[in-house]
């Protein structure tokens, strides 16, 4: 089992960082090794999700369940692919001069693939929160 955990202070408000974050159709356009996204169906507080990612010469396909509380939490959770586990929970708090955003990635990798999967997610996840923070930038503009 794999743990990643990163959390930064943007100077967004926290519906703006969790709309950001629930668009996850968009990810393929600046989530790095993110290749597409599609929601396969809507509910009022959760999101059907099939997706591939690619790390190197290796393509994942897998589908998830995005269930949210707006604009507090979103938790993503695989459900099949090389994943024995995938869970992503973000998590959004209003501070002065913006939102505190946290995102807990854990993850345990099954099949002969693993060892080389591990290598890109490992190097994946410390990054993400770094994405959405450029995307930010580029949709609701640069703050100091």
């Amino acid at each position: 089992m794999f743990r990643h955990h990163v959390s930064r202070q943007l100077p967004y408000t926290c519906d703006q960082l969790f709309t950001l974050v629930l668009d996850i159709e968009r990810y393929p356009e600046f989530v790095p090794g993110y290749l597409a996204a599609r929601i396969l169906s809507r509910e009022a507080r959760a999101l059907e999700v099939e997706q591939s990612a690619g790390f190197g010469p290796l393509t994942i396909a897998f589908r998830s369940r995005a269930e949210f509380s707006t604009p507090t939490r979103i938790h993503i959770q695989a459900s099949d692919g090389p994943f024995r586990r995938l869970e992503v929970t973000w998590q959004f708090e209003s501070v002065p001069g913006g939102c505190r955003v946290s995102a807990d990635t854990c993850y345990e990798l099954g099949g002969l693939r693993a060892p080389l999967l591990r290598g890109g997610l490992a190097m994946f996840a410390p990054r993400l929160l770094d994405a959405f923070a450029r995307r930010a930038a580029r949709l609701y503009g640069a703050h100091d």
